[in-house]
């Protein structure tokens, strides 16, 4: 009986031996996806921020330009317009 457990213990060990490489590359390309997929989600985020504080800042100026009667000098009308 001791035999069969050893032999059978040997057998794992040959096994499993072999899968922990094979996990272990298959986890590095995971990494990889997984870090790229970060960093592409970290400059999209960071692109609608400045894109949204660029369209924020124009709308600022351009409803301080309406609200107020008399005209600002920097409300003046784009040349060739």
């Amino acid at each position: 009986m001791l035999t069969y457990f050893s032999a059978r213990l040997a057998y794992m060990r040959a096994r499993l031996g072999e899968l922990p490489r094979q996990a272990r590359e298959a986890g590095v390309t995971a990494v990889e996806y997984a870090l790229m997929v970060a960093i592409i989600a970290l400059l999209l985020v960071g692109g609608f921020y400045a894109l949204f504080n660029a369209v924020k800042e124009k709308y600022t100026d351009v409803g301080t330009c309406v609200a107020t009667e008399p005209a600002p000098s920097d409300c003046a009308p784009p040349a060739g317009g």
